[in-house]
């Protein structure tokens, strides 16, 4: 697995990692405790990186130097490519062990790299893409990232086009990718994300909220993520300034950080709003957090928001439901597969503060139905499991390990 431009290691939340960090970490584990030896390749960042570093039976990380030993802004990436794919095949020359039966990408930078591999060690190539630059720019008045569109818009071209398979979220996310990279329907495969249900359950509100020192009383909206305008916070602000003005104990928690060349003029942004409301002070701003810790506030919400432009999955969402916590999203990619409008959740089509700030609402002001979708949410994450996901990976692995490598478009 390559995951060049960021770490299943880091934390998801803040910079760059995102959902895609876990979706690497959990699907590698969930293969090596089906038996089989997975390595992820990632960049190294540090002088200190090690080489390697196992992290369990039959995972294992390696840290490849291309570039600075430093972090690095992600659409400078590009010009590493070359170099990360030479001393992938460096590191495979001194370890011949190491090759592999099957390249899975994420992410188009790292389908770049796969790209070249595919081709030096005649091995097959699934990619997943994540987002896709020609969903991402529906709907946006400025990029999401400094490097031009159609520079991405032809990486990705170039990726699909010798991509054996593309794996998708949902089916959603699949109709996406065949509109969007004009890929034939047979070689795209759909692989659900995970939940780790050990981690996300249900518990009690009050315990949650001490664990996580929020106030017992309140009714609290959550926002969890990376904080940049595609995924909405700004939304989520202009709703809670609506509602806060018919209920004095509301507060709204964001749990992430600034992400992107646009994430700190964002959060400046939406702070102002609350200042300029007089309701800041009943604005909780908390750094990303560990899953382990994250669960807790979950569980500690009335209600999670999920407001993004888009969304491949939303993995959020189903983490919130898994916690037995009602959610508000928009009624974009993944989450219209995911969240069930009217039953674990409420979809909303109109990106307008009032119409999401009357979604929240609904489950604030009643408590018997934020408790009847908050378990319909719970029930419906128990058919999302990192082991369904990982014998779908298995299945399409020892499919393309037997068969003829697709040619390149």
């Amino acid at each position: 697995m390559i995951s060049m431009h960021t770490s299943p290691l880091d934390q998801p939340g803040v910079g760059d990692g995102g959902g895609m960090n876990v979706y690497v970490g959990r699907l590698a584990s969930a293969l090596a405790r089906r038996g089989h030896e997975v390595d992820v390749y990632t960049r190294a960042t540090s002088e200190l990186a090690e080489a390697t570093r196992r992290i369990e039976p039959g995972f294992t990380m390696h840290f490849i130097p291309a570039g600075p030993l430093a972090p690095v802004a992600k659409e400078e990436l590009l010009d590493l490519v070359d170099e990360f794919a030479d001393n992938v095949m460096a590191r495979f020359g001194l370890y011949p062990e190491l090759v592999p039966d099957v390249i899975h990408s994420n992410y188009y930078i790292s389908g770049l790299i796969g790209h070249r591999l595919k081709h030096r060690l005649n091995r097959p190539m699934i990619t997943t893409f994540h987002t896709i630059e020609k969903v991402k720019m529906k709907g946006r008045a400025v990029a999401d990232d400094l490097l031009a569109s159609e520079i991405r818009i032809q990486a990705e071209d170039e990726v699909a086009g010798c991509s054996d398979y593309i794996l998708a979220s949902c089916h959603q996310e699949a109709s996406d990718i065949y509109e969007a990279l004009g890929v034939e329907k047979s070689r795209i495969k759909v692989l659900p994300l995970g939940v780790d249900d050990a981690i996300f359950a249900p518990g009690s509100r009050e315990m949650a909220r001490v664990a996580t020192d929020l106030p017992i009383q309140a009714n609290i909206m959550l926002y969890v993520g990376r904080i940049q305008p595609l995924k909405g916070l700004s939304l989520a602000f202009e709703s809670f300034r609506e509602l806060a003005k018919n209920d004095p104990s509301l507060h709204l928690v964001v749990v992430g950080g600034p992400s992107g060349h646009l994430g700190h003029s964002e959060l400046e942004k939406c702070v102002k709003v609350a200042m300029e409301s007089g309701i800041s002070e009943r604005v909780i701003l908390r750094d990303a957090v560990p899953q382990y810790e994250l669960a807790s506030y979950y569980r500690a919400a009335d209600v999670l928001v999920v407001p993004s432009r888009t969304e491949s999955f939303g993995l959020v969402a189903l983490e919130a439901m898994s916690c037995g916590t009602p959610v508000v999203a928009s009624c974009v990619g993944g989450l219209k597969s995911l969240v069930v409008d009217g039953v674990t959740g409420i979809l909303v089509a109109e990106r307008h503060p009032s119409s999401f700030a009357r979604a929240v609402g609904i489950f604030l002001r009643n408590p018997a139905t934020k408790r009847s979708f908050g378990a319909n949410g719970h029930s419906r994450s128990k058919n999302f499991s990192w082991r369904s996901s990982a014998r779908i990976a298995e299945k399409i692995s020892i499919e393309l390990a037997n068969s003829r490598l697709m040619k390149c478009s």
